[in-house]
């Protein structure tokens, strides 16, 4: 690979000497170097604005410029070129100066060979090559430093400060000049104990660590920041200096406090909303349990009317001197007497207003219905797969009469079925079959049913055709009191035993 020039520019009135320092560059040189002379300063700063130079030998003593303002006149015109100083013996504190000033070196004029010439200007070269990566590397890293946002220090084995970067005087709050003072005098009182341990652990293991604290502002306010940090060794490989990058973060710690303060109060919400959702069911359930206990009541009052008179009757007219007959109907008297107060009672406890008749949706009545016994299904892991259609026709029904009367089906099925039974609840529109259609056509409904509504509860596994009934004469009783309710309402309420479980249907016609 070719090995480009060195391209060297002689600044020199004497015209001799001028081309002597050429042959000494171009023998010596061994071809490496490329030569032009310039004889004023006027005609240097011509070729310097036309040619790119690598190295310039220049004299102080020229016709149109005189001592070390020769120099500078190059020096603002050509910043990055590396200048050797040609000087006489009586100049040679002035040579002395222009090095002060940044020139490369300096040689006495007639007093060097051609050896010492070349090495001066390769040397020059180098180290002017130097200087100028040392400047881009400065000038890069002041540009990080004065736009980066994060905190960069770097602090002594003693505390003090060496350097800050600009963004801590953001952080501070104060734009004082840090370097020299105590590294932790701005750090909150309660952690700075453990921050200097930190550092004092860091400075003698040699090792980085990471460290959270807080700044006081000089305002008084906080600022939390995240910090790591890592060491610059001496020659003899002690640690020398700390350098600590740290991240403000006090946005950061307020949103999670924020945020733990917003699941705090959603938690708080959450549990409140369970609390008030376990009050609505079992209001619910109490709902059910007045609805039902009323259609007990009304179904119950009359028949034991009859017993009561029917008592009467044989207390009056049939029974006359036997007194074990007539024990036996004061004891039957009584019971009746404790039967009726029972059934008032339960009229008092069921009376209410009753509401009023609107256009309802059947799957969305089954939903709500399903929700309130969740708990009852979950103790009997009973899986439901519910299949309600959204686009049933409405009915008009008592809402609360209605979904207390689903409620009190779906408990008694989930009492019949076994643990971990399937529990299939379906609600969809189909035509009518002609039986069905002579059976509405008895009642008080729709003579002639255009479609029909149907809801199906089917729980399989959990009962048989041989198996566990649904509640015995209880739940029997229940079923009768939700058949009447439905059917004050138009619709019809079937239960049939499977092989693997009961099925109930609920149909309505439209």
């Amino acid at each position: 690979m070719n090995e480009r020039l060195t391209n060297i520019l002689i600044v020199e009135d004497e015209s001799v000497f001028a081309e002597v320092l050429r042959e000494i560059v171009a023998q010596e040189g061994g071809g490496r170097f490329t030569v032009s002379v310039a004889g004023t300063l006027a005609e240097a700063q011509a070729k310097l604005s036309t040619v790119l130079f690598d190295v310039m030998l220049l004299d102080l003593t020229l016709p149109d410029a005189q001592g070390v303002e020769t120099y500078r006149a190059v020096q603002r015109a050509k910043p990055d070129l590396a200048v050797i100083v040609l000087s006489g013996l009586s100049d040679e504190d002035v040579a002395l100066e222009t090095v002060r000033a940044g020139a490369q070196d300096y040689l006495m004029k007639h007093q060097f060979g051609g050896r010492l010439l070349c090495r001066a200007i390769r040397y020059a070269v180098e180290r002017k090559s130097i200087e100028r990566k040392l400047r881009e590397r400065e000038e890069f890293f002041r540009l990080i430093s004065e736009n980066v946002t994060d905190l960069i220090a770097v602090v002594g084995a003693d505390g003090k400060r060496i350097y800050n970067s600009p963004s801590y005087s953001i952080v501070l709050g104060r734009d004082e000049k840090l370097a020299g003072t105590n590294a932790f005098e701005d750090i909150h009182p309660d952690d700075r104990d453990s921050v200097r341990s930190v550092f004092s652990e860091v400075i003698a293991s040699g090792q980085g660590r990471r460290a959270g604290y807080r700044f006081i502002r000089k305002d008084g306010s906080v600022r939390h920041v995240e910090s790591q940090s890592n060491v610059i060794r001496s020659d003899s490989g002690a640690t020398e200096k700390v350098v600590v990058v740290s991240r403000d973060v006090t946005e950061r710690i307020h949103a999670e406090a924020e945020l733990r303060r917003a699941l705090s109060e959603l938690r708080h919400s959450h549990d409140q909303l369970k609390t008030t959702q376990k009050k609505l069911v079992q209001s619910e359930k109490l709902e059910a349990i007045s609805t039902f206990a009323a259609g007990v009541a009304h179904e119950v009052k009359n028949p034991l009317q009859t017993v009561v008179l029917g008592i009467d009757y044989l207390r009056d007219y049939v029974v006359t001197n036997d007194e074990n007959a007539a024990d036996l109907l004061k004891q039957m008297g009584d019971a009746v007497q404790r039967a009726d107060a029972i059934v008032r009672g339960l009229v008092e406890f069921s009376s209410h207003r009753k509401g009023a008749v609107t256009e309802q949706n059947l799957s969305e009545l089954f939903r709500q219905s399903l929700n309130a016994v969740e708990t009852e299904l979950s103790v009997q892991a009973i899986q439901v797969r519910a299949e309600l259609a959204d686009d049933l026709p409405t009915l008009r029904l008592d809402k609360r009469s209605m979904k207390h009367v689903l409620i009190n089906l779906l408990a008694t099925e989930i009492r019949a079925s076994s643990y971990g039974a399937e529990m299939i609840v379906k609600t969809f529109l189909r035509e009518p079959t002609a039986k069905e259609r002579a059976r509405f056509a008895h009642g008080e409904t729709d003579p002639d049913p255009k479609k029909m509504i149907v809801a199906e509860v089917e729980s399989r596994g959990g009962n048989s055709a041989g198996g566990k009934d649904s509640g015995g004469a209880g739940g029997e009783f229940g079923l009768l009191v939700s058949r009447k309710i439905i059917e004050l309402y138009g619709g019809k309420l079937e239960r049939h035993q499977q092989r693997d479980g009961n099925k109930l249907t609920l149909s309505f016609c439209t």
